[in-house]
């Protein structure tokens, strides 16, 4: 019997350490680092697990995220997932989308474990990815404007202002980071930019405002030299945590970052 088990944890001398456990439990363990969500279904095809072990402990965004992944193709949809871990509302956010997974805390992991494999789902629910809940939702809505905001735009396109169109009640625009800045949407154009302004972006970041990090895709019109991953990775080097992605137009996509809790 196959009791392969790949581990998604995104601390990965916690990750090490789940691992012995489960592997004191008889199960073997795949808990190499995994950067992204990006590219997991590829790499999992090469050596399909028995289930899939999901930490929602931490960024718990990403983890559904890898679990719509795995349910949202042909090659793993059959897979058993069990989540460990995590706050109670946002594991039952994650339950909603997902009822056929099993949900447990980390005690009682090896007896999760244990049912998932007994019982995969026969017919597995298979969650809105999240790019397209948002479709057909105006700009405005993706990127999260509400009423009395102050926003700052940073780096934008001349013509990105008469993209957004009507604004909610009373947002005020602004062209710099202060101290009621609640949203900042800036416009990164070069692996340079990123890294050399990513660490002042989060300092001057007042607490509990969020910053999107705008980006050329790689399939768009402008030639770059990084990418989303590199994005998500210098915004974690500073502190900050990503928790939605957004298509802004054809050529731009974001990544919406705030500080981690315990820096605020």
């Amino acid at each position: 019997m196959n009791k392969m088990v790949r581990l998604i944890c995104w601390k990965q001398d916690l990750a090490l350490e789940r691992a012995r456990l489960l592997k004191e439990s008889g199960f073997d363990v795949d808990a190499s680092p995994l950067d992204s969500p990006s590219g997991l279904i590829g790499r999992l095809r090469a050596n399909l697990p028995a289930a899939v072990l999901i930490d929602l402990d931490r960024l718990p965004s990403h983890g559904r995220e890898v679990a719509v992944m795995l349910r949202n193709s042909k090659w793993t949809r059959h897979i058993p997932i069990v989540f460990a871990g995590g706050l109670e509302e946002k594991v039952e956010r994650v339950r909603q989308e997902l009822p056929d997974a099993q949900f447990t805390g980390w005690r009682g992991v090896t007896g999760a474990l244990k049912r998932a494999l007994r019982s995969a789902p026969a017919e597995p629910v298979q969650p809105v990815a999240h790019m397209q809940r948002y479709a057909g939702s105006s700009l405005v809505k993706k990127l999260g404007f509400t009423p009395q905001m102050k926003a700052a735009l940073l780096g934008a396109p001349e013509d990105f202002a008469e993209k957004l169109g009507e604004l909610p009640d009373g947002v005020e625009i602004q062209n710099r980071l202060t101290g009621q800045t609640k949203m900042a949407i800036w416009f990164v154009r070069s692996r340079h930019e990123l890294e050399s302004g990513t660490e002042l972006v989060s300092a001057r970041l007042p607490a509990g405002s969020s910053v999107w990090i705008v980006h050329p895709k790689q399939a768009g019109r402008y030639r770059v030299d990084f990418n989303q991953n590199d994005v998500r990775a210098a915004g974690l080097a500073v502190g900050l945590v990503d928790y939605k992605v957004c298509a802004v137009d054809a050529d731009w996509s974001g990544l919406k970052f705030t500080r981690r809790t315990a820096m605020r």
